[in-house]
C-alpha cells in the first residue's frame, strides 16, 4: 500500500519500504527524495492509526488480536489492494512490484533493510500478496517477532471475514488516497515525479 500510494516519485517508493527501518530522526545524509519518502511513510502510518474508518475495522480481528490489529489491518489492506488490483491499481501488478524492487535498490539501506529486501525480491513476495495464504504466513512471522505466537490460531478467523474487510476497505481507501494526494501537493515541490496519476478509487 505504501509504495502504491507513493509511486509518483522514486524516493517516495523507496521510502514506502525503507521507512519501516528508519527510526527517530531521519538522517540528513540520505537523499532528499528518500527523506521525503520516509516522511510520507510516517504520515500514512499516522493517519491510518487515527482514521475512524480504519479504527472501526479493528474489532473484526477479535479480542485476542486487538493489540496487533493496526499491523494486521495494514496487511489486510495490502492483500485487498493486490486481490482487487484491476479495480484499484493500474497496469500489471507484477510489473509494478518489479518496478518497486528496482527503485528501492537504488537507495542506501541498513543491513536489516537489505536482508529483508533481498528476501522479498528473491521470492517476489509482493506479487503474491493477492494470495491470502501468503498473508497468513506473513502474519505468523509478525506475531512471532512480537512474541504473540500464542494468538496465531486466531488468524484462522480472518478469512471468512474478508468480504467484510473489503467493504471496510472501500470506505477508508479513497480517504487514504485523498489525504496522500493532499500531502504530496503540499510537500513535493521540486522533487522528481512521474507523470502517472492516482486513479479515482472505485467504490461500490
Amino acid at each position: 500500500m505504501h509504495c502504491w500510494l507513493a509511486r509518483r516519485c522514486e524516493g517516495h517508493i523507496a521510502g514506502g519500504f525503507l521507512g519501516d527501518f528508519v527510526k527517530g530522526r531521519i538522517p540528513n545524509a540520505l537523499p532528499e527524495d528518500l527523506q521525503q519518502g520516509i516522511r510520507l511513510h510516517r504520515y500514512i502510518d499516522r493517519i491510518s492509526n487515527q482514521m475512524p474508518e480504519m479504527r472501526e475495522t479493528y474489532w473484526r480481528f477479535g479480542t485476542s488480536l486487538r493489540r496487533v490489529a493496526p499491523i494486521l489491518l495494514d496487511l489486510i489492506a495490502d492483500h485487498l489492494l493486490a486481490k482487487q488490483w484491476e479495480r484499484h491499481g493500474q497496469g500489471d501488478l507484477e510489473q509494478f512490484t518489479a518496478r518497486c524492487y528496482a527503485t528501492i535498490s537504488k537507495y542506501p539501506m541498513s543491513d536489516e533493510a537489505k536482508r529483508v529486501y533481498k528476501y522479498v525480491k528473491k521470492v517476489d513476495l509482493w506479487k503474491t500478496y493477492d494470495d491470502f495464504g501468503t498473508m497468513v504466513t506473513v502474519m505468523h512471522r509478525i506475531l512471532k517477532r512480537l512474541k504473540f505466537t500464542d494468538r496465531a490460531p486466531e488468524l484462522v478467523n480472518i478469512k471468512p471475514k474478508l468480504d467484510d474487510f473489503y467493504q471496510d476497505f472501500l470506505k477508508y481507501y479513497p480517504i487514504l488516497v485523498h489525504k496522500t494526494d493532499q500531502w504530496l501537493q503540499q510537500h513535493s515541490n521540486g522533487l522528481t515525479s512521474t507523470t502517472e496519476t492516482i486513479p479515482t478509487p472505485i467504490v461500490q
